[in-house]
């Protein structure tokens, strides 16, 4: 949960700032550290106020659970509430009726939110073979990695039989030690 952690406060501080800088995660990553994977559409969405922060809370209709347990809702940073906004680049935006692979993870407060803002947020497609993608867009967004050094999203693509197994995996060298 380290890692998550400070992702929220990089995206805290980038709010004061006015800019996000997030770190770099690749899938593995995101399989290790989510407490949950869900495939999912959003149905509705509203937007609320928790201290400083606003969120987008968008209710899911969950159709599959990859890991962990099924969540209800999920929060992203940012949103109109009365008459304040917060923008926060690289939070996603879920469109209703779109179907998503979402790496989610629970957050000291109990928040169900996205790993990474748009990193852990896929849509799933189908390839003209009939295997089920998952895509992911270039995220428009400052990245670094593990060593602060700025490095590009060039966005991404796995098949969902991929991600299965990398779960499976994942999890198996979990129980291992």
């Amino acid at each position: 949960m380290r890692l998550p952690a400070s992702l929220l406060l990089l995206a805290a501080a980038a709010v004061a700032a006015g800019a996000t800088t997030l770190e770099k995660l690749s899938v593995e990553e995101m399989v290790q550290q989510s407490t949950a994977i869900v495939r999912a559409r959003a149905s509705a969405a509203a937007t609320v106020q928790r201290g400083s922060m606003i969120y987008t809370v968008y209710r899911l209709q969950v159709s599959e659970v990859l890991k962990g347990a099924a969540s209800a809702e999920v929060y992203v940073p940012g949103g109109t509430y009365g008459r304040y906004r917060q923008s926060i680049a690289g939070s996603p935006v879920l469109e209703p009726g779109v179907e998503y692979v979402l790496f989610l993870w629970a957050s000291p407060r109990g928040l169900v939110q996205v790993i990474g803002l748009s990193q852990g947020v896929f849509q799933l497609k189908t390839a003209s073979t009939g295997e089920a993608l998952l895509v992911r867009s270039k995220i428009e967004a400052e990245f670094v990695d593990r060593q602060g050094r700025a490095v590009e999203d060039s966005g991404m693509k796995l098949s969902l039989s991929g991600l299965r197994e990398l779960i499976a995996r994942t999890q198996a060298r979990g129980e291992a030690q």
